[in-house]
């Protein structure tokens, strides 16, 4: 299908390319030529090494000369990482993506298009793709759960064909576009997650100070999916079930906040319910990394958790009090686009814009 794209000509507006590694030189390499292969010629591509022990740093100077390298001396999360590429960017855009990611030439052009349409759009989701399932959806914007869990939007679905953009509650940060000015008026990602969750945390934040998130259409991005942080890891585990509480806290209408600790608990049951029905991917996981291990993280996640709740109920005052939209429309955005627990475990099954 051809699409009408506004690139190509000395108009068109700068868009900074950030992308972290830590470790995974090939899979770098792969995502690196992906974003030099762009058809948007206007960009800027930053390179951010989060201390890796493999040589990326002498890849990415001897191979891409175009690209700006940016060492750091350990590894700083996703956030830390990738704040440290948006504070170094120049463009009215900036681009994030996963160096385990590879984009569609058209990437770049397609979300720059869709943000070009309306100055209130604050963040543009890619149709990322499931790069371990050709033709299957890995996500189309982010949707969330009543207990701050957010999950991939559709995933496991086929791509959709979207004729425009649809909006969403808030895009992965696996792959997406920012709007610069926006993120001056939020700041960026909060480095206390370190990794996981990060990106709805920021969505959120946007979403509070007045700005539309939509997905792009035709903006692929191909992901193979945790092969950076890997698929069965407890840290994982440990980041997403401490952070989600912190999204709620931080970003959530008062309204809402004490039915986080009851929605989960009921996640918990959908959980122990998905085991005992033999789901493939907790079976996958709990015979990988064992189910007292898994329990044991869980319980040290939540301690966690709330030990640094009082930091983000500081937190909470900046972009809740400071934001420009009412807690009403939060609460009426967060319902529109809520994910149930089935969905968080099994698959987000909801689409775009529903």
């Amino acid at each position: 299908m051809n699409r009408k794209v506004v690139m190509k000509n000395d108009d068109a507006p700068l868009v900074s390319v950030v992308v972290v590694s830590w470790n995974g030189m090939e899979i770098t390499r792969r995502c690196l030529v992906s974003i030099l292969g762009q058809d948007y010629r206007p960009k800027e591509v930053i390179a951010v090494d989060n201390g890796s022990q493999e040589d990326i740093r002498g890849m990415v100077t001897g191979e891409f000369p175009a690209v700006r390298l940016i060492g750091l001396d350990k590894n700083t999360g996703f956030a830390g990482g990738y704040n440290r590429g948006i504070e170094a960017a120049n463009g009215k855009y900036v681009a994030v993506i996963n160096n385990d990611a590879v984009a569609s030439p058209q990437w770049l052009s397609l979300m720059v298009d869709a943000a070009e349409k309306d100055e209130h759009i604050g963040s543009v989701a890619s149709m990322i793709i499931d790069g371990n399932r050709p033709g299957v959806l890995d996500s189309c914007g982010v949707g969330i759960a009543l207990d701050g869990m957010s999950r991939q939007a559709m995933r496991g679905g086929p791509v959709p064909v979207l004729n425009e953009p649809v909006e969403v509650l808030l895009p992965s940060g696996c792959a997406c576009l920012y709007r610069m000015e926006a993120l001056k008026s939020t700041g960026l990602f909060d480095e206390s997650f370190f990794a996981y969750c990060e990106d709805t945390d920021l969505g959120l934040r946007l979403r509070w100070a007045g700005y539309r998130a939509v997905a792009a259409p035709g903006a692929e991005v191909t992901h193979y999916y945790s092969m950076t942080a890997g698929k069965f890891s407890l840290n994982k585990v440990f980041w997403v079930e401490r952070n989600h509480v912190w999204v709620a806290v931080k970003n959530f209408p008062a309204v809402l906040l004490p039915v986080v600790p009851c929605a989960t608990v009921w996640r918990y049951v959908v959980q122990v319910y998905a085991l005992a029905t033999r789901s493939a991917a907790l079976d996958g996981f709990i015979g990988h990394a064992g189910l007292l291990r898994i329990i044991k993280t869980m319980f040290h996640a939540n301690l966690a958790a709330i030990a640094g709740i009082p930091i983000m109920l500081r937190k909470r005052a900046e972009c809740v009090s400071g934001g420009s939209l009412s807690s009403f429309h939060m609460l009426r955005t967060i319902l529109k686009f809520r994910l149930s627990m089935y969905e968080i475990i099994g698959g987000g099954a909801r689409h775009a814009g529903q």
